[in-house]
């Protein structure tokens, strides 16, 4: 009878998002007085929540979808829609930040592809080898912004153009990588490799990014600027950024409709707005939107996770995050290198496009949900993306550490 009750609560939709707030500030505190980013907090206390060990938050029925799972999804747009908001199209689409952001995806993608194909076994029934080693390499080409720019604004070196060209490359990365992502569902989902498919997809997802980043930024946002004004004047403030939101909400799903992943249509309505004049406006509307929902995109992820794996998958993992990171210092600190860039510099590019989490995170969930990669698979990456985040930023501080030095004594940046 206790069970039972127990049952109802904790199957209860709104109990479950009651707890998931709950654990998001509890993960909050801890990990921030650790000086650890609090989104692996709630990813690793989503996972003790989940069915894993507590089972105190169940996952809904297979062929359903749930409140959390749908709010999880609202999350992940709000997420890339805020992450575009910080940045400006002309400071992203360089010939450096691409050349660099190339060498990031091509080289992990493809080693990452290798490693699954020679290490891990056939996935059983229901799933092909090549299906699951493709989607593992395309797991491993996405680089976590949020995670290296809090480390560079940490050590005010954000404004510095070493910091530009690790964030830009890193942005040009996540855009080239969902791309990716299309071309990989395509094969995964599709019978073989269709060239015409393959080519179409990927002439929609360029013509997408371009075309609709000069359309937002050119007619859309004067709409939305008007909107706001007119609203301020008859005291209606929330409307140029419910318009901006629904803009972000289209975009996702446009992007989606052409075959290429929601976020990707956010992210890029985020970046139309670099010439709006109420964008610090947007982005503070926008802020507490991504304080509810990224907290329950992230648990969400760790419900998921179930850690109760073979040794050999765990020894995959770890071996996965290792060439995840090498893949990226080598993939992205090459072409800077090339650029006449030094090497202490290319190497500190390469660490900064290293961190895997959100984006890697959300390939990996689409690739579940679509019955590409099994549970142990997404969880490989997870464990994957957990261990890019912890090993990679004390690395990045410490060959950031003589750059610094470097600035300082040019004048670039100031000493406090």
């Amino acid at each position: 009878m206790f069970e039972e009750i127990l049952g109802d609560i904790f199957g209860d939709q709104w109990f479950q998002i009651t707890m998931i707030l709950a654990v998001a500030i509890l993960s909050s505190f801890l990990f921030v007085r650790m000086h650890l980013p609090k989104i692996i907090g709630q990813i690793v206390l989503g996972i003790i929540i989940g069915p894993s060990i507590l089972g105190i938050i169940s996952l809904p029925e297979e062929g359903t979808v749930g409140i959390v799972t749908l709010l999880a999804g609202f999350g992940a747009i709000i997420m890339l829609f805020m992450i575009g908001l910080e940045f400006e199209i002309r400071d992203i689409y360089t010939k450096k930040n691409i050349a660099i952001a190339i060498g990031g995806v091509s080289l992990p993608w493809i080693a990452g592809f290798f490693l699954a194909e020679f290490l891990l076994p056939d996935p059983g029934v229901g799933f092909t080898k090549f299906s699951q080693s493709i989607f593992v390499g395309t797991a491993l080409v996405a680089t976590s912004v949020a995670i290296t720019a809090g480390v560079l604004r940490e050590m005010k070196l954000i404004n510095t153009s070493v910091a530009k060209t690790i964030l830009g490359a890193a942005v040009v990365d996540d855009v080239i990588g969902m791309v990716v992502l299309a071309i990989t569902a395509g094969v995964a989902l599709g019978e073989g490799v269709d060239a015409i498919y393959l080519t179409q997809i990927s002439i929609f997802a360029v013509i997408f990014v371009s075309a609709g980043a000069y359309i937002g930024m050119k007619f859309v946002t004067k709409v939305i600027g008007s909107v706001e004004r007119i609203g301020i004047k008859y005291g209606l403030r929330e409307s140029g950024f419910l318009l901006a939101l629904s803009f972000a909400f289209l975009y996702a799903f446009i992007a989606d409709r052409i075959g290429i992943s929601a976020i990707v249509g956010a992210f890029i309505a985020g970046t139309s707005f670099a010439g709006c004049e109420y964008r610090e406006q947007f982005k503070e509307g926008i802020a507490f939107l991504e304080w509810v929902f990224a907290p329950i995109f992230f648990i969400s992820l760790g419900i998921l996770v179930n850690i109760l794996l073979p040794l050999e998958i765990w020894m995959f993992a770890l071996i996965l995050g290792a060439v995840a990171i090498l893949s990226k210092i080598v993939g992205g600190g090459l072409p800077a290198w090339l650029f006449k860039m030094k090497p202490r510099e290319s190497i500190s590019i390469g660490l900064g496009m290293s961190p895997r989490l959100e984006v890697a995170m959300i390939i990996a969930l689409f690739g579940l949900q679509f019955n590409i990669i099994n549970s142990s698979i997404y969880s490989v990456i997870i464990i994957m993306g957990l261990i890019t985040v912890l090993v990679t930023p004390p690395l990045l501080r410490q060959t950031m550490k003589k750059i610094r030095k470097e600035q300082l004594d040019e004048g670039v940046v100031c000493k406090t």
